[in-house]
């Protein structure tokens, strides 16, 4: 019984890993049974006994991501007290985090009709906004009439397809990206007349 439960454990491991290798080149919604079982080198009812629907699959595929590479902790922030070293910290984890996992993302956003996949979102959506709450710490008053300008820009900056538009698109380095991101939230906090929108007059 216990050659069984570790042929079972492989197995399983097998079809996350699977699973996991075609929702980063195909991405979830043209992801099959037949696709998962051919890659894994089993029988289709091998995958349905392991994964008897499209949530048990894409669990175990997330499971089996975060469990090689999972992605930044915002919890790890709270512990830097300077807000500017904080974000560049954060951003420097999460625009890691973006090209090692650019194709897998960009499919996942690509198939958020999916109920599995836009559900996985909204949790992302989740850990990103409590980052956003860590971050905005020590920059600003919070009754100041620009928190809500720095939130917005905070928040612009850790997310996805802010960095796929810097470093894809515009073609800067993870480092650029990080620094512009950084004088943009620099300016946002500041003072100064020269960093503001300036105001249409009556």
């Amino acid at each position: 019984m216990q050659r069984r439960a570790v042929k079972q454990a492989e197995t399983h491991l097998a079809l996350a890993r699977a699973a996991f290798e075609l929702h980063s080149s195909v991405g979830p919604s043209r992801t099959t049974v037949s696709a998962i079982a051919e890659k894994a080198g089993v029988q289709r009812l091998t995958v349905y006994r392991h994964f008897p629907d499209e949530e048990a699959v894409f669990s175990a595929c997330s499971a089996y991501s975060f469990g090689q590479d999972p992605p930044p902790n915002p919890e790890v922030w709270r512990s830097i007290a300077d807000p500017d070293a904080r974000l560049r910290t954060a951003l420097l984890q999460l625009y890691g985090y973006y090209s090692r996992k650019r194709q897998l993302l960009a499919n996942l956003y690509r198939d958020a009709e999916m109920p599995v996949v836009a559900a996985a979102l909204v949790r992302r959506r989740e850990v990103l906004a409590k980052g956003v709450t860590i971050l905005e710490s020590g920059w600003l008053d919070p009754d100041s009439e620009t928190a809500r300008l720095l939130v917005a820009a905070i928040g612009h900056a850790l997310d996805f397809s802010t960095w796929r538009s810097l470093v894809e698109n515009q073609g800067l380095s993870e480092d650029e990206a990080v620094e512009a991101m950084l004088v943009l939230i620099r300016c946002v906090s500041s003072s100064s007349a020269d960093c503001r929108a300036e105001k249409p007059s009556a």
